[in-house]
């Protein structure tokens, strides 16, 4: 029988560097162990062999899961294949309302997000994927290009098997609407239990060609939505409490605070704010708020 719970997030982890600091992971994951209802599961998804960084965080956390991947698969598909392991391992052992996908330079910054989440998936029950929604100009021209460019004649010499797998999908993403490089930012996003479902029984995780291809996971995901029916659809402030963006805070940290967002990215920096006075700011709010109990 699978675990019944409101909440599934996962987080994916990769390798250290100067950029991305254990603190600043474990950091990211307190955030959600404030903020996040208790009728949930957190599943880390350790993409960081041969560093176990799995291990070190379920050391401080009981509560984690750790789903491995064999080998570092690195970025662009290789993070679509790994994020497909822990999908896999969702779909099997949790029967769930909704699910966050987070990067570790993300932070929960505020309670009750899941609710707002499903409410908005009952409202809208063909919407598959909830975030920052980037559909027309600038946001979707590289993964427009690079996916026109792996299913051209030239994609088709480079890597038949991903420009066939890669083909076949876009048809069907076209059929429901799809624009080319349309795509939720995979700093913060939210699937539905659907969307889940549909990939997990579909023939859309942990494909290889995929894993091949230079489009980021956020990209994938999107057009993978699109592949089994399901919409995208925009969950930023002022309306929705998101405050994502691709590189950096969209705000400073008190404005975001001061508008309610409940999910915020990228903490790396706003202006002259450094990445520890980022989370510093947040953790300080934490530190004065107790956990509600929901």
């Amino acid at each position: 029988m699978k675990d019944q719970v409101k909440l599934v997030v996962v987080i994916p982890v990769g390798g250290l560097s100067s950029k991305n600091r254990f603190e600043h992971i474990v950091d990211t994951v307190e955030s959600v162990t404030h903020y996040a209802t208790p009728s949930r599961r957190i599943v880390i998804q350790d993409n960081s062999s041969p560093l176990h960084l799995g291990q070190r965080l379920l050391d401080l956390f009981p509560e984690l899961t750790v789903v491995r991947a064999p080998i570092n698969y690195g970025m662009y598909g290789g993070l679509y294949k790994s994020i497909s392991l822990a999908l896999i391992h969702i779909h099997a052992a949790y029967d769930f309302e909704v699910l966050y996908k987070m990067d570790t330079d993300a932070l929960l910054t505020g309670y009750g997000l899941e609710d707002d989440a499903i409410a908005y998936f009952h409202q809208h029950p063909n919407v598959g994927q909830l975030g920052t929604y980037l559909h027309s100009g600038d946001g979707i021209a590289w993964p427009r290009s690079r996916l026109r460019y792996e299913t051209s004649a030239i994609g088709w010499l480079r890597d038949r098997k991903r420009c066939a797998t890669l083909r076949y999908y876009l048809q069907m993403a076209r059929g429901s609407g799809y624009s080319d490089g349309e795509h939720i930012l995979g700093g913060v996003a939210i699937y539905s239990a659907k969307l889940i479902t549909r990939l997990a029984e579909g023939d859309f995780l942990l494909r290889e060609e995929l894993r091949r291809t230079r489009l980021q996971e956020d990209h994938l995901f999107s057009l993978l939505c699109k592949s089994v029916g399901l919409d995208l659809a925009s969950f930023e402030l002022p309306e929705h409490p998101f405050a994502i963006a691709y590189q950096g805070l969209p705000a400073a940290p008190e404005t975001l605070a001061e508008a309610g967002a409940k999910a915020i990215h990228s903490t790396r920096f706003w202006q002259n704010f450094s990445e520890d006075s980022i989370r510093a700011f947040f953790k300080a709010r934490r530190d004065e708020q107790v956990p509600a109990q929901r």
